[in-house]
């Protein structure tokens, strides 16, 4: 490989390294190093260090053949951790499905001869929906043994952008929940039922513990896996890589066709702004506030109104957002236009050896083929 000026260095392509302080990027340094043989990339040129090829005799490392390396067993990593998951999702769908009834949780179903009260079933809901992303996220975890630092970068130095972080959630939500309806027309136009429902208890301390966890407890979960672990791991192959790649994957993870696109959206404008801010709290505060008004209109969808109320209540709230959020947007980018910004830099692979890499992957392939199917089981047909 030819060397001219500085000496090639993986670190100087990825930008966000620069928004974190010396400690991180000397921990996320070590840790690439240490790992080098398995989930690590960290590429620097040294002409004085030769590496044994068979038919070519000794040569400098090439760094196309050590990112090409590394993402396959990242992949794989990602790939057995996600197929966890989503077998997990599928002994659950088949247990509901056998089940009395489908939208209540599977202890309710099976103990409401023991009482009729809703607590029960609130009790079910958080240890399903939370041991099954806790137990895929436990296998991940003691993989990749990664510094916590590294996980979870609290400390925020992008002040200003994570102080536009709530009005931009509401104006992502608002632009996701519009691209989200075109999704539902295109679905109803090929005879796909896009509605779907979820379960609303009807005490109100119940209600609350279930908005909890809907809003708060599994939006947090899922920030801490996706742009937590996951992001870490792929930003060593570049930012942009990382950030739609991560999207995807929390796009498929939803195993829901209905929220397919509105997930992508969501998470892509989310994870540039953990990477932007340098903050996973950046995320914790987005994810609530969209997941919050999810909720909120789902439950509002399901309560007794007067004909067209719903729809007036959720044009209004929509308005708000997009217009709240778009002012606010505006007015940062006018004050502060350089702290919004992210060069993304090419690494060695191009993107088609990439995504070779990805679709020649034994386990990616299964894992895609476990969780098409469990989309394709969920679709209703009109």
């Amino acid at each position: 490989m030819a060397i001219t000026g500085k000496r090639d260095n993986s670190d100087r392509r990825i930008a966000s390294l620069k928004l974190q302080d010396k400690e991180y990027n000397e921990l996320y340094r070590k840790w690439r190093i240490e790992h080098k043989k398995d989930y690590g990339f960290y590429f620097l040129d040294n002409s004085d260090e030769l590496t044994y090829r068979d038919g070519e005799g000794f040569i400098t490392e090439s760094p196309q053949a050590a990112e090409r390396s590394v993402i396959v067993e990242i992949h794989s990593l990602l790939a057995k951790f996600l197929t966890i998951y989503t077998v997990l999702n599928i002994v659950i769908w088949l247990i509901k499905d056998v089940a009395p009834f489908g939208d209540i949780p599977i202890l309710y179903d099976m103990l409401r001869f023991v009482s009729s009260s809703e607590y029960i079933a609130v009790a079910t809901d958080y240890i399903v929906k939370i041991s099954v992303r806790l137990l895929p996220l436990i296998y991940l975890l003691r993989k990749i043994n990664m510094p916590k630092k590294l996980l979870m970068p609290v400390k925020i130095y992008n002040k200003p952008l994570f102080n536009i972080a709530a009005p931009m959630a509401m104006l992502t939500f608002g632009i996701a929940t519009i691209l989200s309806n075109v999704q539902h027309t295109s679905a109803v136009l090929m005879g796909v039922d896009p509605t779907f429902s979820i379960w609303i208890p009807q005490n109100k301390v119940c209600l609350f513990l279930s908005a909890l966890l809907t809003a708060v407890i599994i939006p947090i979960i899922s920030e801490i896996v996706h742009h937590g672990i996951i992001l870490q791991i792929l930003k060593q192959f570049g930012d942009g890589y990382a950030l739609i790649l991560t999207s995807i994957i929390a796009a498929f993870t939803a195993a829901n066709y209905h929220t397919f696109l509105f997930t992508f959206t969501i998470m892509l404008v989310v994870g540039f702004f953990v990477v932007r801010s340098g903050s996973i709290v950046t995320g914790f505060i987005m994810r609530i506030i969209i997941s919050g008004s999810v909720y909120f209109l789902t439950v509002l969808k399901y309560t007794p109104l007067p004909e067209g109320m719903y729809m007036t209540i959720t044009a209004a709230v929509l308005f708000v957002y997009i217009a709240a959020g778009f002012t606010a947007v505006s007015v940062f980018i006018i004050k502060h236009s350089n702290k919004i910004s992210l060069p993304l830099y090419k690494m060695y692979l191009d993107t088609r050896e990439r995504v070779m890499c990805c679709l020649t992957n034994a386990s990616v392939i299964m894992w895609l083929i476990l969780t098409v199917m469990l989309m394709i089981i969920d679709i209703k047909w009109l």
